[in-house]
């Protein structure tokens, strides 16, 4: 398996709209959409479960020179450093030192989580992975190396941090707040119950045990081979002072990485999930990228997307001078990962995604019409039923007239005059259930004869 092949035309040729999914006339090449937004540096790298991996940089560390980005250039990797740390804090559940639906006030020492009346909430360590605490809606933006707070000071909010104390502030449990405040606390505890600095215990935990040698949580990583690391820009190419900034809070978003590393992360997930990794067992790395809230997109650490021809999880990342990006494609046993130092990197990464959704993505769709058809229902009283007329299939709701749906090349089915896509997706009784996704959540039918009564 020769990733260059596949992968130097593919960036000789991104889609400059990627909204569909699909390939459209406007394409560009990788350097001339570097030019577009301005971003010096992207380094990306692409592996496989059997060990193949191609890397390669583009651009430069710092705007305006010349010193080259290669595949061993380490870039922050922004909220990436959740994805690993909670990979870090699933191997303490596995060898017994925490429990995901333990209240964190049983770890926590140093610093305890109040609510705004001084209250200690019901909150769990799964809550904290999953973004489902409540806690502080906050986005670190780094400092100065001079002004650098400790985390205790973050926490409560205090010294020269410029965010406000981590509190509880939602109802735990009931709905997804993305928050770096909830792996602060995470981080915090993770100390608490081993009495490790952080960057020691997530190098001992996870990034020895992976290779990761290009990575690292320790703040003063990057000052160790500033000739190895990507400065970042702010939007418009203009340069980070100092270079980058110091994020005392590493395991939302302090980790300093390498498309190559971050590979090796999501595929041992993928091997996990398998029953094929010596790290972690299939259950926990299953949690991961199951949904902690019903329809949504978020399990634990992990961000993913389980459409026809979407499946992959993994994880994105902004900071302050930098964007990134790093998934797996499970059933392709792929992953890829992209890294820039620049605020305007995004719509490049996000055609680059495209790409790799195009390549490594499966279609989990039906393949016989006759096969899904029947009645669905969606909650009490809200039966769909799902025709074949003409050789379509045909979607009839409650009080509404049938329609013909329309049928997207990658698996999915459109509603000709609605935000709704319809997908049908196979259990494990053999029979199918209907997802509606409208306006990016995803609901679940059940067919009628897998109603109770």
């Amino acid at each position: 398996m020769d990733f260059s092949q596949d992968w130097l035309p593919l960036l000789g040729h991104l889609d400059r709209h990627v909204s569909s999914g699909r390939l459209s006339p406007d394409t560009a090449a990788l350097t001339d959409l570097m030019n577009t937004y301005q971003v010096p540096g992207v380094s990306i790298a692409v592996g496989n479960v059997s060990g193949q991996v191609w890397a390669a940089g583009y651009g430069v560390l710092v705007g305006g020179t010349s010193t080259p980005v290669t595949a061993g250039t380490a870039f922050a990797a922004c909220s990436i450093s959740k994805h690993v740390a909670a990979f870090g804090a699933l191997l303490l559940v596995q060898g017994g030192v925490l429990d995901l639906d333990t209240d964190v006030g049983e770890y926590l020492t140093s610093w305890h989580l109040l609510d705004r009346a001084g209250r200690r909430p019901g909150v769990t360590v799964r809550q904290l992975l999953a973004h489902t605490a409540g806690l502080s809606d906050t986005w670190y933006r780094g400092y100065a190396a001079d002004n650098t707070p400790s985390l205790l000071q973050v926490l409560e909010g205090s010294g020269p941090t410029t965010t406000p104390p981590v509190r509880s502030t939602l109802l735990p449990g009931s709905r997804f707040r993305y928050s770096g405040s909830h792996y602060s606390v995470l981080q915090q505890l993770m100390v608490d119950v081993t009495g490790a600095p952080f960057e020691d215990l997530m190098r001992t935990l996870v990034l020895e045990p992976l290779a990761m040698a290009d990575s690292s949580f320790d703040q003063q990583f990057p000052h160790r081979r500033p000739h190895l690391v990507a400065r970042g820009h702010h939007r418009g190419g203009t340069g980070i002072p100092g270079g980058w900034r110091v994020q005392p809070e590493t395991a939302a978003a302090g980790m300093w990485s390498t498309p190559t590393d971050l590979l090796r992360l999501d595929l041992e997930i993928a091997r996990a999930a398998s029953g094929n990794s010596t790290l972690l067992d299939r259950d926990l790395a299953t949690e991961m990228w199951t949904p902690q809230i019903p329809g949504g997109t978020y399990g634990l650490g992990t961000e993913f997307v389980d459409r026809a021809g979407r499946r992959r999880f993994g994880h994105t990342g902004s900071n302050v001078g930098y964007t990134c990006f790093s998934y797996v494609w499970p059933d392709s046993g792929t992953a890829v990962a992209a890294m820039t130092n620049s605020e305007d990197g995004w719509e490049l990464l996000t055609s680059i995604r495209a790409a790799a959704d195009r390549r490594y993505a499966t279609d989990s769709t039906a393949g016989s019409l006759s096969d899904v058809t029947g009645r669905y229902v969606l909650h009490d009283g809200y039966p769909i039923d799902i025709a074949v007329t003409n050789g379509q299939l045909t979607f009839s709701a409650p009080a509404q007239q049938p329609v013909a749906l329309l049928a997207d090349p990658d698996g999915r089915y459109l509603h000709p005059g609605l935000d709704l896509e319809v997908r049908f997706v196979q259990t494990n009784d053999q029979s199918y259930s209907l997802e509606l996704r409208q306006e990016g959540v995803t609901q679940i039918a059940t067919p009628a004869s897998r109603q109770p009564g």
